[in-house]
């Protein structure tokens, strides 16, 4: 085990915007949690937007922390957030494209009788459909992935997000509003 008994100092020095305290902390954190990162997503391009992320959430919500001595358990508890936010995004992703793809198949869209230029005016479809669904926030994602891919009803929707679904329908219709917005940004820039 380090030795960084020294981060209660950088910690209270940050809290009370000390910039010099502030990089020893992130530079304490990021040593101590870069080999649990890296064990959990084995790559290190993805450990370091998770630790990236994980430094810039602490240093937005180092004032909520009310127990220096609970910091490590903190910083831990949204390192681990992040990873599963990055691992149910990637997931998302996929299934998104599969689905996609699998519909298309089933309707003859990617059969080889089709024009070579259709199969190409749906496969960049196809992709700017991902891409404004991965620029929406994962609460978003989540939703539509829940509601349109899942097919499941508002309630057992807010049985699993612990809402309402009352709360379930509007962000529903809060991103699909978004998606539409984004693609609407993608069909007009291209």
């Amino acid at each position: 085990m380090r030795d960084d008994s020294g981060y209660i100092q950088f910690l209270a020095e940050a809290r009370s915007g000390g910039q010099a305290a502030m990089g020893r902390l992130a530079v304490l954190v990021w040593e101590r949690l870069y080999p649990f990162v890296f064990r959990t997503t084995q790559d290190r391009d993805a450990t370091e937007d998770v630790i990236q992320e994980t430094l810039l959430t602490m240093l937005c919500r180092l004032d909520s922390l009310r127990d220096g001595q609970r910091f490590w358990a903190w910083i831990y508890r949204i390192a681990w957030r992040k990873i599963q936010d990055r691992v149910r995004d990637r997931r998302l992703r996929s299934l998104h494209e599969t689905t996609v793809r699998q519909r298309g198949e089933a309707e003859g869209c990617f059969s080889g009788d089709s024009d070579p230029l259709d199969v190409q005016v749906r496969e960049e479809t196809l992709q700017q459909v991902s891409a404004a669904i991965a620029r929406l926030n994962h609460e978003q994602r989540d939703i539509l992935q829940l509601r349109c891919y899942e097919e499941l009803p508002y309630t057992e929707i807010a049985a699993r997000t612990c809402t309402s679904p009352e709360k379930v329908r509007v962000r529903f219709h809060r991103a699909k509003k978004s998606l539409k917005t984004r693609l609407a940004c993608c069909a007009i820039s291209s």
